[in-house]
Parts: structure tokens; C-alpha cells; sequence
């Protein structure tokens, strides 16, 4: 063999060892991302919770992000359809440039105090067009908390309790410790989830890891 045939050889040899390198090092199943149940569930998290449910799902939200709208129904659908298998977590994200997020995550925990949380965490999503871009939601809050039989006056006020800010403040601490920069962001198990918010990308998500 030339000198000229072993170099061509060698160039084709190492070309073939490259490639096989290129397809194992981009077939190699990404590592999960996981995060301390500490960072992602506090004690006073907004959640539904029973012992038997075998998966946790932990949004990192905000009510005036409209992709945290589109998801809110599916979510609910995927937590109602395995009940008792599956908790929902939500965690306080608002986004900066949403100036009426912060208000409405207020109003949502102020509701919490009168224990009608969920029923006003659903209202604020499907009312989310009406108070978005008002001056002064709070108005709205009050009208959508008569609405739901609380104490409007009282939501009012409890919005004002800096135990509430604090709350919220906590959980976009804990948000940007998890990695967090954008909503929604969701968790499965600890797990960054990185597939579609719709209902189908949730479904088939939580029904492979209950088998």
C-alpha cells in the first residue's frame, strides 16, 4: 500500500470513528434536571394534596402569562381525572413585565384566607383578558371575590398583608433556586418537565409515570 493509500486510509477510518462518536454522544438520553423537594414544595405551598398520590406536579406560575392561562384547564382536567394520584403544587411566579401579575397573586392568597382558593385561582385565569391591562385591578378582584360569595372588602384589605408579599416573594426565590425563568414552568417528581403544556402532552406525561 502507498503512503498516499495509508493516509486516505487513515482519513476515512478516522471520518467513520467521528461520526459513530457524533451519533452516540446526540443519542444519549439528556440527564434529567431534578431539584430539591425543599426548594419546590413549602409547607404553606398552595396545593392539593393526598398521601396515596404517587406524582406531584409543581407549576411555577403567573396569572397575567396567557401560556399559564392555556395550561390552567388541562392541569386541572389531569389532577380531577386522577384523583388521588397526582397533587398539584403552584408556586407564586409573577413575570416583571406583567404589572398586574403581582396584584392578582395577591388577591388569589387573600382568597386562600377566606378558603376559597382554588375557586378564585380559576376565576383570575378566566377573567385574565378583562383586568390584565386595567390601571387598578383591584376593583375587579373585588367584584369577582362578591362574585364567589367571599368578603370582597376583606380580600381588599388582606391584599395590603405584607405575610402575603412575603409568601410571593418567597416562592420567586425558591423559583429562580430551581432554574426557573420563564412560566409556565412545571416539575414532575422533583423533575424539570421540558414537553407541551396541552392537555395531551400532560396526559400522556402523567399516565407514563403512574404505570
Amino acid at each position: 500500500m502507498t503512503n498516499e493509500a495509508k493516509v486516505l486510509t487513515g482519513i476515512v477510518v478516522l471520518s467513520i470513528a467521528l461520526v459513530i462518536g457524533a451519533v452516540f454522544f446526540l443519542s444519549k438520553p439528556e440527564k434529567p434536571i431534578v431539584i430539591d423537594a425543599a426548594t419546590l414544595v413549602r409547607e404553606d405551598s398552595l396545593m392539593t394534596s393526598t398521601e396515596s398520590a404517587k406524582l406531584t406536579i409543581v407549576e411555577f406560575g403567573d396569572f397575567q402569562c396567557p401560556a399559564c392561562k392555556m395550561a390552567n384547564p388541562g392541569l386541572k382536567q389531569i389532577v380531577a381525572e386522577n384523583s388521588g394520584q397526582v397533587n398539584f403544587v403552584f408556586r407564586h411566579y409573577p413575570l416583571p413585565m406583567h404589572k398586574n401579575a403581582q396584584p392578582a397573586a395577591k388577591a388569589v392568597e387573600a382568597a386562600n384566607m377566606q378558603g376559597k382558593v382554588w375557586e378564585m385561582f380559576d376565576k383570575i385565569y378566566d377573567t385574565q383578558e378583562e383586568w390584565a391591562e386595567v390601571g387598578n385591578p383591584v376593583d375587579l378582584f373585588k367584584k369577582y371575590a362578591s362574585e364567589l360569595g367571599l368578603d370582597a372588602e376583606k380580600l381588599a384589605g388582606d391584599m395590603n398583608n405584607p405575610a402575603i408579599m412575603d409568601k410571593i416573594n418567597k416562592d420567586i426565590s425558591d423559583g429562580n433556586a430551581s432554574g426557573v425563568n420563564s412560566t409556565p414552568t412545571l416539575y414532575f417528581n422533583n423533575e424539570l418537565y421540558k414537553k407541551g403544556v396541552g392537555y395531551t402532552d400532560l396526559k400522556a406525561e402523567v399516565e407514563a409515570r403512574l404505570k
